[in-house]
């Protein structure tokens, strides 16, 4: 079994998930648990975004995750948490 990646987050991305519904919230985190463990498994949802800085997007329900692989060094960087309408 492979290392798990390391996770950061943006201080926006905190805040945002401190200010979504707690229900939202522990699902965020649960998938968040998945993707430290592998960020290429295709249920979790994940997308590449186009025309932006910031490389994937993790759906989790209609809460958006935007976040960074770099697999090299196996780390994960979320940028921002944030129901869909308010992330794009």
């Amino acid at each position: 079994m492979s290392a798990m990646y390391s996770l950061s987050y943006n201080s926006r991305a905190i805040k945002n998930l401190k200010s979504i519904h707690p229900q939202d919230q522990r699902k965020v985190l649960s998938m968040l648990k998945l993707l430290v463990v592998s960020p290429k498994e295709p249920s979790l949802h994940i997308k590449k975004l186009i025309q932006t800085q910031h490389g994937f997007r993790l759906r989790v329900g209609k809460v958006r995750v935007i976040f960074d692989v770099d697999h090299k060094a196996r780390k994960i960087h979320v940028w921002d948490i944030d129901y869909r309408g308010n992330i794009y």
